[in-house]
């Protein structure tokens, strides 16, 4: 789909820039700024990314009374909401043929190491932890990440299964991901042990695996890396690095009934409309597309009331 979209946009004239992030969006004068300085002038513009940096970046400057108090007030909406659970993908290359893992699961499926499950590993603990997190020592965090590990659910994908050119003959790679809370991360970081705990993660969870469904794996393992929560923030600017938009454990800011998501890409902004994951709850590929389209169609007829 981003290689369709890529031609399409193309076809019709238009430019892509990458390694380009958005500095200010200037709605008074109609123009967005880059960080190296650059500016972008727009007619209409759709913002499909991070809605937090969306609200962050708009100047007030230049704007009637009337629209810069609608503007602040849904920006402290915005930024007081919480993005959804991010997710921590393990990367590991093995020195096993992907026959292997074909008899062992196939090229994608999800494994449970215990049926117990997470229980009150998961929500319960999670809080205590945020909460009184200063109060725990390095060890209890690791025993309590541990216990999370051992009875948790994991997305196993082995791209080499399905294109045989993702791996060396007789090697095989696997993304192994389970859902994190971004807060754990980002304290963990602030405390100064980020590296030793995302490398506690990483052999962990290489020896549940070895001990379980791939027996011996650690063992084989050429080399692996991992990507966490504050990755996908760095890297995609998602607002605590969430995968499917807004967290429901805390107020909505945006549309979330199906039969109001036309009014879903609409924002306080002038000119401005918003489209994907966080446009509407619950997000979704589909529902991101939806989102655009109706951006779309909102240009559309404001255009033509312009013209006429």
């Amino acid at each position: 789909m981003p290689d369709l979209l890529k031609e399409k946009i193309l076809e019709w004239g238009g430019e892509i820039k990458l390694n380009t992030k958005i500095a200010k969006v200037d709605p008074a004068s109609s123009r967005v700024v880059d960080t190296n300085g650059n500016h972008y002038k727009y007619d209409h513009m759709i913002w499909a990314a991070d809605l937090k940096t969306l609200y962050r970046s708009t100047d007030l400057a230049g704007l009637d009374e009337k629209t810069t108090s609608k503007i602040t007030a849904e920006t402290s909406r915005i930024l007081s909401s919480k993005g959804a659970e991010s997710v921590f993908i393990l990367f590991a290359a093995v020195d096993r043929p992907p026959s292997y893992f074909q008899r062992k699961g196939g090229e994608h499926m999800f494994y449970s190491p215990s049926r117990k499950g997470l229980r009150e590993i998961s929500r319960e603990a999670r809080t205590r932890l945020l909460l009184n997190f200063d109060n725990y020592s390095k060890e209890e965090i690791l025993a309590w990440l541990d216990g999370f590990i051992n009875f948790n659910t994991y997305e196993v994908s082995i791209p080499a299964l399905r294109d045989p050119a993702m791996a060396p003959e007789g090697k095989t790679g696997l993304m192994i991901s389970c859902l994190f809370d971004f807060e754990i991360f980002d304290r963990i970081k602030k405390a100064g042990w980020h590296d030793e705990f995302k490398k506690h993660f990483e052999d962990r969870l290489i020896s549940v695996f070895s001990q379980t469904v791939y027996q011996g794996i650690e063992e084989d393992i050429l080399f692996k890396f991992s990507s966490t929560p504050l990755t996908i923030r760095e890297v995609a600017g998602s607002s605590e690095g969430a995968i499917t938009g807004w967290s429901f454990e805390s107020e909505i800011p945006v549309v979330n009934k199906l039969k109001y998501i036309p009014k879903s890409v609409l924002t306080p902004i002038p000119g401005v409309y918003k489209a994907g994951q966080w446009a509407y709850a619950p997000a979704g590929v589909p529902i991101a597309m939806y989102t655009g389209w109706y951006a779309y169609q909102e240009i559309m007829k404001k255009s033509k009331k312009i013209k006429k």
